[in-house]
């Protein structure tokens, strides 16, 4: 090691011994100390260090520093330490000082026999607690919006695939040679068919249909229906398939049963295909927003009785349809107003025997109430002239659920007990355990009983003003007696035989 006048030679020298040494040197060779001390020949300590700020951080180098004399090997890094006894390193680059936090800064001040002082932890403050908040919350928020978006869309798909809510009118589409899926697609989305041409064109890839559609020939378009789905859409562009009409005529007051039997009958569908669909199939409706799936009988009394065009081997959901849109079309606008006027005819009857509010409310005719009157008349009545006394029955009990509770329906009771009776109905019958049967059930049964006929439904729209209550068959004529109070109508029962 280079030897230095003003410092011994020893490698285990203190910074104490080192200051000590030091000023021993001075004392000892003033003129030598004056010539490095003086402040014309060496800048202040003060000029030397780096001028720092705790705001900017930046160094200001100083210019014009002389050469200071070298120091010792043994001395690594003293700059810091003696500052303050003019003895400083100038570095051979003054390079900009990186950014210090203060921490760092006091730790770069220490003398290397000191400890460092353990740093506090920083404690951590609320102020991340909010954004983090903000940013779980948006991310919940998006993933729930795709969540919704994505089942909203798989549904809308599906809906198309499947062709729910579509009418069953019928439309034309012509096939030409060298036609591609696309084109076919695009036919079928113009003409309202379908929603989606990519998903028709994905579906026949999927399940390699494409093929099976054919051109049609001599100029023959094809006879397809708005609520087709896709295989039926497909297979009714073959010309191979060649489809048999069937002309079916459903008389009226026959239940869902009955119609399922005679499409069998007819070769347009089988009651199972039927019954499957009519309890499960999403039919696009308003008057069966509030009816429960499941059952094969819940579109009793909508399936109007007409005359309709069918094919044999037909789709379940485009015969179901033909007679629920028929249904629709003849319960329109004018017949909903008529429903509104009797509701208020019978609000008025209600409050007039002391019912308030609430039981109004709850007992306010809906169009299936409506349809379930005029099927029981529909059964009941033995002519049309009868139509409007029986009716009025059947509201004047409702009217006054204190003093009749029950119905007392036979045809009910018929249906209750699967359609049909033989002979005249006994006592055990009229007790079945049936939410159908209204000798047991007060007031409506559960769903209508039949599928009734125009005149069946005005009767139930317009009952005739009378005070009847009873009314029992007349073996004699045929018709029906009706009686006000229960001493007629026993009194007219005594001198009939119903064997």
């Amino acid at each position: 090691m280079p030897d230095n006048k003003f410092y011994s030679n020893s490698d285990d020298l203190s910074i104490d011994t080192l200051l000590e040494e030091t000023k021993m040197q001075i004392d000892a060779a003033p003129g030598e100390a004056s010539s490095i001390l003086h402040d014309d020949a060496m800048p202040r300590a003060a000029e030397l260090r780096p001028s720092v700020s705790y705001d900017t951080q930046e160094y200001v180098p100083v210019q014009n520093v002389p050469q200071q004399p070298a120091q010792p090997d043994f001395m690594p890094d003293f700059g810091d330490a003696f500052a303050d006894y003019g003895v400083y390193e100038q570095p051979a680059e003054q390079m900009p000082m990186e950014e210090y936090e203060q921490e760092d800064y006091e730790d770069e001040l220490m003398t290397q026999d000191e400890d460092p002082k353990p740093k506090k932890p920083k404690r951590k403050t609320g102020k991340r607690i909010i954004p983090l908040f903000v940013k779980v919350l948006l991310y919940v928020v998006i993933v729930g919006v795709v969540a919704v978006g994505l089942g909203y869309g798989a549904w809308e798909c599906v809906k198309d695939v499947l062709a729910f809510g579509r009418a069953s009118d019928e439309v034309t589409l012509t096939v030409k040679e060298g036609d591609t899926v696309e084109d076919i697609a695009q036919q079928l989305h113009d003409k309202g068919v379908i929603k989606y041409p990519w998903l028709f064109e994905f579906y026949c890839d999927f399940t390699d249909s494409a093929d099976k559609i054919e051109p049609n020939k001599d100029g023959e378009a094809y006879t397809l229906y708005y609520n087709y789905d896709y295989h039926a859409l497909i297979a009714g562009m073959r010309n191979h398939i060649t489809r048999t009409e069937v002309r079916v005529m459903i008389p009226e007051g026959y239940t869902a049963a009955q119609i399922f039997d005679l499409m069998e009958e007819k070769k347009v569908c089988t009651v199972e295909q039927l019954k499957d669909c009519a309890s499960n199939y999403e039919f696009d409706y308003w008057f069966l927003e509030d009816v429960a799936y499941g059952e094969s009988n819940r579109l009793e009394g909508f399936l109007y009785p007409d005359t309709y065009d069918f094919y044999e081997e037909d789709e379940p959901e485009r015969v179901l349809d033909k007679l629920l849109s028929n249904f629709n079309k003849k319960f329109g606008e004018e017949a909903r107003e008529k429903l509104n006027a009797l509701n208020v005819k019978l609000e008025e009857r209600w409050r007039s025997a002391g019912y308030g509010d609430d039981y109004i409310d709850e007992n306010r005719f809906t169009v299936r109430d409506l349809m379930c009157v005029a099927s029981m008349i529909e059964k009941e009545a033995a002519a049309y002239d009868e139509a409007g006394n029986i009716s009025s029955v059947i509201y004047n009990r409702l009217c006054n659920p204190a003093d009749y509770p029950f119905l007392n329906i036979d045809a009910t009771v018929v249906y209750a007990l699967g359609g049909s009776v033989d002979g005249a109905l006994t006592y055990e019958d009229t007790q079945v355990d049936s939410p159908y049967n209204t000798y047991v059930v007060k007031g409506l049964p559960a769903g209508p009983i039949c599928n009734p006929g125009l005149s069946s439904i005005s009767a139930a729209l317009y009952p005739k003003d009378t005070n009847y209550f009873y009314y029992a068959l007349d073996t004699q004529t045929g018709y029906h007696h009706f009686s006000e109070t229960y001493a007629e109508h026993n009194e007219f029962l005594e001198g009939q035989d119903y064997g």
